[in-house]
């Protein structure tokens, strides 16, 4: 998970103002509430009486305290999610997730053929922050079917919540390219709307090798021992004393 603090632009006569968006790719949104709830449930009622289920059966108490724990957020970017459109708002629904008390939820769902149950991202916006969202911004009917981004507008900004797919070979690397392609063609329409463009989520990109490949992670304690050694057979500083800046 990633987080920021976002510059709003406070209207004339009026304070700067900053608001905390929160990014993470859950993998799987059921099992992070499962684990959420179990954490950060409040303690039972002495006389032993379960939550309504209006509280998502005590659902919605935990996840209020775990945003709360986590600087309770103005936006909450998910990706993964992984809830077919069919188990929302239904008695499937897990622990009630598409009404968070005090936050309105923006969904993109996989619905094409072999992506259902797979994908999926959610927007969650405190209360009174968002004027429209978009569950198809990409503009491309086959894209937006996969669930691979939300638009909330915000007045002077919006905000893409993005899931860009990985690729291991050729054929799966064009099909990343078209919807970074569709995905910074919807960004220049914003801002040739005038608004703000804020870009969150799982790019599935990366800087460098180590970031993604696990044989490059690997900690090489050989060479650090000999190195240690060369640098106190003489190299470093005597004495073991820090060097100057």
């Amino acid at each position: 998970a990633s987080s920021s603090r976002a510059s709003l632009i406070a209207p004339p006569g009026t304070s700067q103002k900053t608001m905390l968006i929160i990014s993470w790719n859950v993998a799987g949104l059921k099992p992070a509430l499962n684990k959420i709830v179990s954490d950060y449930a409040p303690p039972a009622p002495p006389s032993g009486k379960k939550p309504s289920s209006a509280d998502g059966g005590g659902s919605h108490a935990a996840v209020s305290n775990y945003l709360a724990r986590h600087g309770s957020p103005a936006i909450l970017c998910l990706q993964e999610h992984k809830i077919p459109p069919s188990q929302l708002s239904s008695r499937s629904e897990p622990h009630r997730c598409s009404s968070v008390p005090g936050y309105e939820s923006f969904w993109s769902c996989a619905t094409l053929p072999g992506c259902r149950g797979f994908n999926g991202v959610v927007t969650y916006v405190r209360e009174g922050l968002v004027s429209g969202a978009s569950s198809a911004p990409l503009g491309d009917p086959d894209l937006d079917g996969q669930g691979r981004c939300v638009m909330t507008d915000h007045g002077r900004f919006v905000v893409f919540n993005v899931y860009v797919p990985m690729h291991r070979d050729r054929e799966a690397l064009v099909r990343k390219m078209r919807v970074l392609r569709a995905l910074g063609n919807a960004m220049d329409r914003q801002r040739a709307l005038g608004k703000k463009v804020i870009l969150v989520g799982d790019m599935n990109l990366k800087a460098d090798k180590r970031d993604v490949v696990r044989r490059a992670r690997v900690v090489e304690v050989d060479r650090i021992l000999a190195e240690a050694a060369d640098r106190d057979d003489g190299d470093g500083p005597a004495g073991g004393e820090p060097s100057e800046p």
